[in-house]
């Protein structure tokens, strides 16, 4: 499947066709900005999953997440049947314990985008292992 953050639902017909033609998932964004009615009709038009973005504004760490996120994909829950994916801003176990309940995955990039970068000067074993454990972490918070 296939992300394509700035494909617009209205525009997002001919790729869809493509993508079901090729048993290919073409999976859209749902935001918190989004109105109820449009956030419908992308989980209608999804396929594979839905990607819930957590926060507003760019991707990255958060140390907080917004007090309506539970509550917000709880109701796109009642929308559809796709498993629905939060992301944008997961970083911490405490995310993952708070999520875990109302999410189908949660996905984590900057997090560890950011650890790569940091470890330029060590071997590559030692990267694997501090990626390895953080990972850990996050899933051992699943419960």
């Amino acid at each position: 499947g296939a992300i394509v953050p700035d494909l617009l639902i209205e525009e997002a017909d001919e790729l869809a066709a493509i993508c079901k033609a090729a048993d290919f998932s073409l999976i859209q964004l749902v935001t918190p900005t989004t109105p109820r009615e449009r956030a419908v009709r992308i989980a209608k038009a999804s396929t594979g999953f839905l990607y819930y973005v957590s926060v507003t504004g760019i991707t990255g760490e958060r140390t907080a997440l917004p007090p309506s996120l539970i509550e917000n994909v709880g109701w796109l829950r009642t929308q559809t049947d796709l498993p629905i994916c939060i992301g944008f801003g997961i970083s911490r176990p405490e995310h993952v314990k708070l999520l875990a309940p109302v999410a189908d995955g949660l996905i984590v990039g900057s997090a560890i985008v950011r650890r790569v970068a940091d470890a330029a000067a060590k071997s590559r074993e030692a990267v694997l292992q501090d990626v390895g454990e953080y990972a850990a972490n996050l899933l051992a918070a699943c419960g």
